[in-house]
């Protein structure tokens, strides 16, 4: 979780967006954006897409740092 966080936030701050109009677009309350980015929640498949659409990458890109450090797999 912690690495999609991480991710999450990376994607977030390259969109130029704060963390209130990154829940907003996602449609969460911005402290959970927080907890996203920190890695402290478990978050939905409905939320992933969310973000997706909000950040405007395919679904995979989400997880794109987690798959190099796993070797690409």
């Amino acid at each position: 979780m912690r690495r999609l966080g991480e991710r999450l936030r990376e994607l977030r701050l390259e969109q130029g967006l704060t963390q209130e109009q990154a829940a907003e677009a996602i449609g969460v309350h911005p402290k959970h954006i927080i907890k996203m980015e920190q890695g402290a929640v478990n978050v939905t498949v409905a939320i992933l897409v969310a973000a997706s659409a909000a950040f405007k990458v395919p679904l995979r890109d989400l997880f794109r740092e987690a798959e190099k450090e796993d070797g690409g797999k």
